[in-house]
């Protein structure tokens, strides 16, 4: 289940809101579709920049946003994700509309290309999503933020945030037991609820159908970069709570044996913190701000850190290059190693000690002491949000952390 878990989840990674700031024009938003085969529709909203200005081109899904450089003279939008390796390139039709793809090349799990559409709205509202098709009253869950315990019928548990700013007006936020992140938006009708949502690297969506109380609901799944995923779905209203994450089958004190690569091995001595993860990961890239902060506050009392980046392909050349785009995008100074080896060469090319886990759960932020046996182990990263509970509660453990790492450190 790895290809799968990683083909619907993906850990996709997705740019720190705050990469850039936007220009001072407001934007001119789309309500852009992506389709798969059968039809399945992925809405979500999207900005160019100005014609003829460089500028960023925003994906947005409620309050999250993506963003990465882009070019549009007015005719043509084009919108590559060099770290996705995907791109939206679409031209203007006569009546204004936008007609092109969304086309990713990751090789490990089969390069796709996607229909896409988008049409000039007035603002990126919910209510201009319109992810439910059929006419009715809008759905009221009640209050302005409910909580539902999610049972999918291959991946496991889910605890799903719906905020409710209108009734039938929803986004939301679908955190997974491997401690992936997915972001939704949509709307609700009668009691029927459609979340879609869109990471730069695939689509996402989520279809409940709820009982008259609305309490309970039954949907589906769908995910995955060719939209080909599909999973039940149960759903549960339930008082707020923590999803217990997947144990962590690793216990403190382990002996972890690192990848015999040159840069590995040149390493000197001492505690380490190793990030686990791949360019092509939401959450990885959640982690990354939050570690270039730490690095520079505690490189000085001896804290180093490697990334070790799996992007299961087989090109060497894509790979480093998807090093430097990582590096660049933000500001990492520590060294960050892309690991040769293929989606099925998983539980060979992991760290020993650590190769039973799933990369669906990246980012594994590792505490290593000098002898290399393990401190502590943190696996996945909540919402890059820094005034959220999740984030707060995960800053803090990562800084306990290392002060466990560099309590035998000479100063």
């Amino acid at each position: 289940m790895v290809v799968a878990a990683l083909s619907l989840f993906g850990c996709k990674r997705e740019p720190a809101p705050d990469a850039a700031p936007t220009t001072a024009r407001s934007p001119v938003w789309y309500r852009a579709v992506i389709r798969g085969p059968d039809g399945i529709e992925i809405p979500f909203f999207v900005s160019a920049p100005a014609p003829g200005e460089p500028g960023q081109a925003i994906f947005k899904v409620g309050p999250h946003e993506v963003r990465t450089e882009a070019t549009f003279d007015g005719k043509t939008l084009k919108a590559p994700m060099p770290v996705h390796q995907t791109a939206v390139d679409a031209t203007v039709s006569p009546d204004g509309t936008l007609i092109g793809t969304f086309s990713t090349t990751w090789r490990a799990w089969g390069a796709s290309s996607l229909p896409l559409t988008a049409t000039k709205v007035s603002a990126p509202a919910p209510s201009a999503l319109a992810t439910v098709a059929v006419a009715g009253p809008p759905l009221d869950l009640g209050g302005p933020r409910t909580v539902w315990k999610i049972v999918m019928n291959e991946s496991g548990n889910a605890r799903l945030v719906v905020n409710q700013p209108h009734p039938g007006e929803l986004d939301a936020v679908l955190y997974l037991d491997t401690g992936n992140i997915i972001y939704l938006a949509g709307n609700g009708v009668g009691n029927e609820i459609v979340l879609t949502g869109f990471d730069g690297t695939s689509g996402y969506r989520l279809e409940l159908d709820l009982d008259k109380g609305h309490a309970h609901g039954t949907g589906e799944y769908i995910g995955g970069h060719k939209l080909d995923w599909r999973e039940k779905v149960t759903a549960t209203l339930a008082p707020d709570y923590e999803l217990e994450l997947d144990p962590n089958p690793v216990p403190p004190g382990a002996t972890i044996g690192l990848p015999d690569l040159p840069e590995i091995e040149a390493l000197e001595p001492g505690p380490l913190l190793i990030e686990i993860g791949g360019s092509w990961c939401s959450t990885c890239r959640n982690a990354a701000p939050l570690l270039v902060d730490l690095y520079r506050e505690y490189h000085p009392r001896g804290l180093r850190i490697i990334s070790l980046l799996y992007e299961f392909d087989d090109d060497r050349t894509i790979d480093l290059r998807q090093v430097e785009e990582f590096k660049k995008e933000y500001g990492v100074t520590w060294p960050v190693i892309s690991v040769p080896g293929a989606l099925e060469d998983f539980a060979d090319i992991m760290p020993t000690g650590l190769n039973n886990l799933n990369p669906a759960g990246y980012p594994f932020t590792v505490f290593l002491a000098a002898d290399r046996t393990l401190v502590a182990l943190h696996i996945g990263f909540p919402a890059s949000d820094a005034t959220s509970a999740e984030y707060k509660r995960t800053a803090a453990d990562f800084r306990k952390s290392i002060e466990k790492l560099l309590a035998g450190v000479k100063k």
